[in-house]
């Protein structure tokens, strides 16, 4: 037994790392457990003896990431009042979200395209009432403009970030390539806050 197996905490975080690698690499389908019983350096039966089950590994590798960002976000939304500085505010967290966890873009694409009623899309499904009641609220005082569906104002928002993200090296690929990375991202952010904002206010 290795120093690892003995300490139970390190052996989950070891399973969860080499799950999510695998599960990115090749999709859940074809991710196997033997695959990442080797990557972690574990059995399978121990795996399952941490997780139960492929699926509830995948669960947890997908809540890992997901479940921060949406319980600061949940946050954000409860104690601030509804305005445009707050959806603002919420796209910068989002884009900042993203570029830091790159995994997550991944995550997230499989996430919808599987539609399994898991607790990702539990989550995100209270964030989008939540963002979406804050942002008709908003609508109501005037600061934004009411005759758009505040949903697609939360979707518009929404893809115009992870899109960056889901096709950056595509992106890249048609700016000057001696640009640093970082400059082009926030560049990026820069431009679309402009376009987006002045899109919604009040006509």
């Amino acid at each position: 037994m290795t120093a690892r197996t003995r300490n139970p905490e390190a052996t989950r975080a070891a399973i969860l790392e080499a799950a999510e690698e695998v599960f990115l690499a090749r999709g859940f389908g074809n991710a196997s457990m033997s695959e990442i019983a080797k990557q972690a350096g574990v059995t399978k039966s121990l795996i399952h003896h941490h997780f139960g089950s492929k699926d509830a590994l995948w669960d947890d590798v997908k809540m890992g990431r997901f479940s921060t960002y949406v319980d600061a976000q949940m946050a954000m939304l409860e104690d601030a009042e509804p305005s445009v500085e707050l959806l603002r505010s919420s796209m910068k967290t989002f884009f900042g979200f993203l570029k830091d966890n790159p995994q997550m873009v991944r995550i997230l694409a499989w996430v919808f395209l599987e539609q399994q009623q898991d607790e990702c899309l539990k989550k995100d499904g209270q964030l989008i009432e939540a963002g979406t009641a804050k942002i008709r609220e908003a609508q109501e005082q005037g600061d934004i403009r009411a005759d758009v569906n505040p949903a697609f104002i939360l979707f518009t928002m929404i893809g115009i970030v992870q899109h960056w993200f889901q096709d950056h090296a595509h992106m890249l690929e048609h700016l000057d390539p001696d640009l640093d990375r970082d400059a082009v991202d926030g560049a990026y952010l820069n431009d679309v806050l402009k376009i987006f904002f002045e899109g919604i206010l009040p006509r």
